[in-house]
């Protein structure tokens, strides 16, 4: 009798813990940020990227390892380990770095610049590496693209690298730092404005500056 006994609370205690397991259930990837969303890097240099996911039960917690995977959309401009997320810039330009686990993606822009970035010119003629010093907005609310190019080449396209600056932000704003859309101008109100633009060299770690376009919001 006591033996039966035994096994009946061994059976019991084995289907409370079945139950429990079930019960508690992982929680799942609902999303996930990438630490930074966005980043510049030289030409042989290398920047690392982070992934953060939030789950279903409302935590966050930093992802890495085997079932975290990286890749770029472009190779020809950065590549990036996986597993690892270490971007490697290989040419001028601009690529999107991807990470995924459990489904679940998100994205980052990495901007790959010159080793030497000597000058810098700013116009708003895409392709054009030629400075320029006014530029027009007709009418509030309108927006203009301002591009940025290094060393005099048109293959050399930093406008998503530099730091854009408007001197009166009252008469017109201008994006920067952002993962994309960046020299987009945005006119507030009628009156004149300064539009710049800046780097640092990524060998020197000097300053380098660009040509002031005047802007006018009519």
């Amino acid at each position: 009798m006591r033996l039966v006994l035994a096994l009946a609370v061994v059976f019991f205690l084995l289907a409370a813990l079945t139950a429990c397991n079930d019960f508690f259930i992982d929680p799942s990837i609902g999303s996930i940020f990438i630490n930074p969303p966005s980043a510049t890097v030289a030409v042989n240099n290398t920047v690392q990227l982070g992934a953060q996911a939030r789950y279903s039960d409302g935590s966050t917690n930093t992802i890495s390892g085997p079932s975290v995977g990286w890749s770029s959309s472009n190779t020809a401009v950065a590549t990036i380990s996986s597993p690892g997320g270490l971007v490697t810039g290989v040419s001028v330009g601009t690529a999107t770095m991807t990470v995924t686990d459990q489904g679940v993606t998100a994205t980052a822009t990495i901007t790959v610049t010159p080793t030497n970035v000597n000058t810098l010119a700013i116009t708003t003629t895409q392709g054009s590496t030629s400075p320029q010093s006014t530029a027009t907005i007709s009418g509030v609310p309108a927006t203009l693209s301002f591009f940025a190019y290094a060393n005099g080449n048109a293959a050399q396209d930093l406008t998503n690298a530099v730091t854009w600056t408007s001197s009166n932000t009252s008469v017109a704003t201008i994006s920067s730092g952002l993962a994309s859309g960046n020299g987009i101008a945005s006119s507030v109100a009628a009156g004149t404005t300064i539009i710049t633009a800046t780097i640092i060299d990524p060998t020197s770690s000097r300053i380098v500056q660009s040509n002031s376009i005047v802007l006018t919001v009519q």
